[in-house]
């Protein structure tokens, strides 16, 4: 059975519809890493929501343009459990670290909490739950989010999002 080895967690704003996930060391120098601009490109708000390339994630918000969301990166000894929920998207992908430690990013550089892999220079397979809110806006008559450029900073609780690390070696679970 996989053990978890360490959980961080906070709330994250999310920038025109999107975040990273990105390596300490910044973008690889690797021939074969996507420039951010290619990476973003394969991705989209519905199936293909989670993308990798070397030491860079990108993930897609469903639930607005500007907002703030809670974020949590586990790290796992192998491949963790996985229950069936309603409301929840995952996608599994592959990231290289170059210095095993990864910290969520949004387009502005505000940067969420550190989570150390412990190991550098190693490939992950990283599995992405983007978890579904109550939108608290669903009962309002005529909203408009145009209305107000200053509303998705006030905007909170529309999703969650969960990604859970393990080495790509480990044996299953």
């Amino acid at each position: 059975m996989a053990n978890l080895v360490e959980r961080i967690s906070d709330a994250f704003r999310i920038d025109y519809g999107s975040f990273s996930i990105v390596d300490v060391d910044g973008l690889s120098r690797s021939p074969a890493a996507l420039d951010p601009e290619k990476l973003f490109s394969l991705t989209d708000e519905d199936e293909i929501w989670l993308a990798a390339t070397a030491n860079m994630a990108i993930a897609r918000s469903r639930a607005g343009y500007h907002h703030r969301a809670r974020i949590t990166l586990e790290l796992w000894e192998a491949e963790p459990p996985t229950k069936e929920e309603g409301g929840v998207d995952r996608r599994t992908v592959e990231l290289f670290s170059s210095s095993g430690k990864l910290r969520p990013t949004n387009s502005v550089g505000e940067a969420g909490p550190l989570l150390d892999l412990r190991v550098p220079e190693a490939s992950w397979l990283v599995r992405g739950h983007r978890i579904a809110k109550a939108d608290p806006f669903a009962d309002v008559e005529d909203f408009d989010e145009d209305d107000d450029d200053d509303l998705g900073l006030r905007m909170e609780g529309l999703e969650e999002f969960l990604f859970q690390f393990w080495p790509v070696n480990a044996r299953e679970a």
